[in-house]
């Protein structure tokens, strides 16, 4: 009975390898690379940098695959390729946030010129301290658009969770488009992001031992042996 208990106790420490592990929060990098070229605004407020990604790639969102993106390692790279709508938002990722999508030119600013550009657009973020297979939780929030005619105005802030408001096409390599609808016309072109590092599909990775479960399991192999030797 004393070996028994022994045995168990030894048992119960090796397990702390795999609940011992602790969640961290990611970190992001600061926005970096060069601010893309833009096309003047025009009456659909278009403002796109094309560098990344084909124009017919773009009009293919509507039609794009809806659900979770998961990370393929720790770190995921994402880049601001333009949007399509009139009001400011906020991408964020576990509510920290990535980019503001109209910084710099503002729907304000715009309907007085129509030559401003947003300062935000071609630049990337590195997301890092992510777990293999993690399920990535962005969200956009979208101000309150009281300007402009009917078409544009949005009289109230919205906040779009999850990719529930978004579409997304495979492009290979890991590397994704990712657009967000946050109007009425479905096509998703409101706020569009190229993102790499992730999948379609959660990948199966074996867990890493912290160094407190690492120790745990130590301690439980060697009281194991030491009452096998004493036996």
């Amino acid at each position: 009975m004393m070996k028994l208990s022994y045995l168990i106790a030894g048992m119960v420490l090796t397990l702390g390898v795999s609940t011992g592990n602790e969640a961290h929060a990611a970190s992001i990098s600061n926005q970096s690379g060069q601010t893309a070229a833009q096309t003047a605004l025009r009456s659909a407020q278009g403002r796109f940098s094309t560098d990344d990604v084909d124009t017919a790639l773009l009009a293919a969102l509507a039609g794009g695959s809806a659900g979770t993106l998961y990370a393929t390692g720790t770190a995921a790279d994402i880049r601001y390729v333009g949007t399509d709508a009139a009001r400011s938002a906020t991408l964020r990722f576990d509510g920290q946030a990535l980019f503001d999508t109209r910084s710099g030119c503002d729907y304000a600013t715009a309907l007085v010129d129509e030559f401003c550009l947003i300062d935000s657009i071609g630049l990337s973020r590195r997301i890092d301290g992510l777990a293999v297979g993690a399920a990535l939780n962005f969200s956009l929030d979208a101000q309150a658009q009281p300007l402009g005619d009917a078409s544009v105005m949005r009289p109230a802030a919205q906040t779009f969770t999850s990719l529930a408001n978004a579409r997304w096409l495979d492009m290979g390599g890991g590397q994704f488009v990712l657009g967000f609808e946050e109007g009425s016309d479905s096509n998703f072109l409101d706020m569009v992001f190229l993102v790499s590092g992730v999948s379609a599909t959660a990948p199966v990775s074996s867990p890493v031992p912290q160094p407190a479960s690492a120790a745990l399991m130590l301690a439980g192999l060697l009281l194991l042996a030491g009452r096998r030797y004493r036996a």
